[in-house]
């Protein structure tokens, strides 16, 4: 027999209603319309958020959380008429608080601001700040989050500064031409709990340097594992890190400025290289890398009254001597070396007032 038109679209759209109903269509044949029934097939490839979501037995206690966004770089450029000026950050945010330990263990996402909004935050925050110094970008971030969410209990921001120098042509500086320097970067490691001072420490990394004589490494352990010739005439370089914590009401409080952390920068860059060269012309001889960087800090922290200590990494770019000269004809005349990077020797130093 005949079937109405309502009754075969109510076949073709399935039939039945609600969860787990039987699919039921009909297809054509020579005797008329069939009817198949058949069970739902579920959608392979995509999310099914009301199936499961966790298969642990047990909840073990949260010991430490944190959540944040990394290599957020940003460009920040100020023009002051004519003459322009950059800030080139590569930018770590991280968020605490006890609240957002329900993300973990209750699936609750109410207090986790997304990285997402944290990115934007980091553009946002170069727009609005003043700061000329990336201490003073931090603590500006670092504050725009506690401002804007209650719950978070401690704030951290960690910024690399890529260097650029202004292009400088037949004795005239470039009021917008940058070369970048590489690859020595400036640092800040700030964190502020909510209601205490900001905890700040700059420093650089990978400041480069090298010196062709007035150095030497003798005196040291020999026994049947050593194969190093003690020596007074050598190359000395290295790839210098350092980082120094402030004296307590400095740094973070308002009467320190941008200007007092851009000069404290100078300063402890300025002495831990006259440390390492000496003056100019005669230079100053360095019996051991060790003795040189500790001299180093030791004059930071008499020259820079608002750093309370300074630490100091410098692992050995070792320069070796090319002695088979002799045996293709040549002399060595400390004049020849081989540039190596691995292995190196790994030393720390930390001073402090």
């Amino acid at each position: 027999g005949s079937e109405s038109e309502s009754e075969r679209e109510r076949e073709r759209a399935g039939g039945g209603s609600g969860k787990g109903a039987r699919a039921t269509h009909t297809t054509p044949t020579m005797f008329g319309l069939l009817r198949l029934t058949s069970k739902p097939q579920p959608k392979l490839g995509r999310s099914n958020p009301d199936g499961p979501t966790k298969l642990r037995k047990t909840d073990f206690k949260i010991v430490d959380h944190h959540h944040g966004k990394c290599k957020v770089r940003v460009l920040r450029v100020r023009q002051n008429g004519a003459k322009h000026t950059v800030q080139h950050y590569d930018v770590l945010t991280r968020l605490f608080s006890p609240e957002t330990s329900a993300v973990y263990t209750d699936e609750d996402n109410a207090t986790c601001v997304a990285t997402d909004t944290q990115r934007n935050a980091v553009y946002l925050v170069a727009k609005r700040s003043k700061a000329t110094s990336l201490e003073g970008y931090a603590l500006d971030l670092a504050n725009h989050f506690l401002t804007e969410y209650q719950f978070i209990t401690a704030m951290e921001i960690e910024v690399s500064e890529v260097l650029w120098q202004r292009y400088t042509a037949e004795g005239q500086v470039h009021n917008h031409g940058f070369i970048k320097s590489t690859p020595e970067t400036s640092t800040v490691f700030v964190r502020i709990d909510r209601g205490c001072a900001p905890v700040v420490i700059s420093g650089f990394k990978s400041l480069t340097v090298l010196k062709t004589t007035q150095s030497g490494f003798s005196g040291f352990p020999r026994d049947m594992y050593t194969l190093l010739p003690e020596t007074t005439e050598r190359c000395m370089a290295t790839e210098m890190d350092a980082s120094w914590k402030y004296m307590p009401g400095t740094a973070g409080t308002p009467k320190f400025t941008c200007a007092d952390f851009a000069a404290t920068r100078a300063t402890v860059r300025t002495q831990l290289l006259r440390a390492y060269f000496g003056e100019p012309k005669a230079g100053i001889f360095s019996p051991s890398l060790q003795a040189t960087v500790y001299d180093g800090g030791c004059l930071v922290l008499e020259h820079a009254p608002a750093v309370y200590s300074i630490s100091i990494d410098t692992p050995n770019i070792h320069m070796l001597p090319w002695e088979k000269l002799n045996k293709m004809g040549e002399a060595f005349e400390d004049d020849v070396y081989v540039a190596t990077s691995d292995p190196s020797g790994s030393i720390h130093v930390e001073v402090s007032r």
